[in-house]
């Protein structure tokens, strides 16, 4: 045979092989599962979706083969940064808890229409979701919010009504329960405000919680990077105590499991707060009478301690919570809160992915994101200008996982306006460089217009919240009430 005919000839048997190959998916897409959660399963398998969703998926059998050769690579590899549908059937089948991010990407997707990619679905035949799969998909995203919504509900102690619960599980944002509706242990919640502005958490007596944190300011200092003791600067930027109640895990690396665990941290580290230890600090408070009678009456005969004093200030964070936005007016059914500028920018923030990261109640902090999907965070930092550390790293530095390398858990959008600068690395100053960057680098649109990002930002700044701490003016002491 001539090179001629070789040369036509293997077109022709890839197309061939193609369209059994999809004969054969087609063949196999019956959905017999009684269960939502195995038809969503179904689905998944059935559409060759983890082939490009998983950790280490399985490799097509004509790969290799010329023309096809590395169309998929880049594809698979983004796939599975987006989401991880292995991880998601694994926590199905035994058992696991589904995070509520993925639960939104999946619906967009679906609504979308826009999964597989073209390039995918061009070779596989049929892989595109039939009405019906569809609608399997839409009805499991609502079993999964419905689920996490009345957890939530359970969890800070206030009562759901069924229309309630209805608008909540029909968007990827959720209202915000007034401060009223939690269960909250007062006399803890005062204790933890003043040792929350108590400055005998660090070693030199200058610095407090609120000194990065201050409450009148949104929770943040304003600062690229928080200053510790002796005039040292921290490598990340500080985010917002407001609403990290709502968080499934503390810190940029997610290495706390509860603001307890986080409010822990802080006086430890010898560039932020910088005590040896705890006993250091329990001393410093056992001299002041007025501090043990406070703990007393919180704790009884616990005393003071590093348990006490970090749950004390964990309880009066819960408080933290900022209800009432002209969004939340919106989305328990004012459609005059915002206005038709907002509206559509909520719609392009959720038609462009925004709202698969930045979800739930707190619009972030429910799971760990890479920075640049699309474009390797290689890039980002290259055009930084400064050299990666350890903080850039994000949750790898916690869990020594290479899959983990640069991911990030997503920051809370609520207040987004007075929370400038933005990202891990406080290099944004304003929220359009923000949204452009994420645009850039984490979906498929790279370019986006300035009137969608103007309404975007325009939908964004409708997420300032009410608390009465953000009016509160303490200046950092070390006397109880002061």
């Amino acid at each position: 045979m001539n090179k001629k005919k070789v040369l036509v000839a293997i077109p022709v048997v890839l197309v061939v092989a193609i369209i059994a190959y999809a004969g054969i998916m087609l063949s196999g897409r019956a959905i017999t599962a009684d269960n939502l959660n195995d038809q969503f399963v179904q689905v998944v398998q059935n559409n060759g979706c983890l082939q490009c969703h998983a950790a280490d998926p399985e490799p097509f059998w004509y790969q290799k083969m010329p023309i096809v050769s590395g169309l998929f690579e880049k594809d698979m590899t983004n796939g599975f940064r987006s989401v991880d549908l292995e991880s998601i059937v694994n926590q199905i089948q035994n058992g696991g808890e589904i995070s509520i991010a993925d639960v939104a990407k999946l619906e967009q997707t679906t609504l979308n229409n826009d999964m597989p990619v073209i390039q995918y679905s061009a070779v596989h035949w049929g892989s595109n979701l039939n009405a019906k799969e569809q609608q399997i998909v839409l009805d499991w995203v609502s079993a999964q919010r419905s689920e996490y919504v009345q957890g939530l509900a359970e969890e800070i102690g206030y009562e759901l009504d069924e229309a309630t619960l209805a608008a909540a599980i029909s968007e990827p944002i959720q209202i915000i329960p007034d401060p009223s509706a939690y269960d909250v242990d007062m006399v803890k919640a005062e204790l933890g405000l003043a040792l929350f502005h108590d400055t005998r958490l660090s070693a030199d007596l200058t610095v407090s919680c609120a000194t990065c944190h201050p409450l009148n300011n949104a929770g943040q200092d304003g600062s690229q990077f928080a200053k510790g003791i002796s005039s040292q600067v921290g490598g990340i930027n500080a985010p917002t105590v407001y609403n990290a109640a709502y968080n499934i895990q503390q810190f940029w690396n997610g290495r706390a499991e509860t603001l307890a665990d986080q409010a822990a941290g802080p006086p430890l580290n010898p560039v932020e707060m910088g005590h040896e230890s705890f006993d250091d600090i329990v001393a410093l408070l056992e001299a002041d009478e007025d501090m043990v009678a406070a703990f007393e009456k919180a704790y009884g005969s616990k005393g003071i301690s590093q348990e006490t004093i970090t749950d004390a200030i964990q309880e009066f964070e819960r408080l933290l919570v900022t209800p009432n936005s002209r969004f939340d007016q919106y989305l328990a059914g004012d459609e005059t809160a915002l206005t038709s500028e907002e509206i559509e920018g909520y719609e392009l923030f959720k038609k462009n992915y925004c709202a698969t990261c930045h979800v739930g109640v707190s619009m972030g902090g429910q799971s760990f994101e890479k920075l640049g999907t699309v474009v390797d965070a290689s890039v980002y930092y290259a055009e930084r200008g400064t050299e990666i550390s350890g903080d850039d790293q994000g949750l790898y530095g916690f869990t020594g996982n290479e899959a983990d390398m640069y991911k990030f858990k997503v920051p809370n959008l609520r207040n987004i306006e007075l929370t400038a600068p933005y990202m891990h690395d406080g290099t944004h100053m304003t929220m359009e460089a923000a949204v452009r960057t994420m645009f850039r680098f984490n979906t498929a649109n790279p370019t986006p217009s300035d009137d969608t990002v103007n309404k975007i930002v325009a939908f964004m700044k409708t997420l300032t919240g009410e608390n009465e701490y953000m009016d509160y003016v303490n200046v950092p002491s070390n006397k109880l009430g002061n």
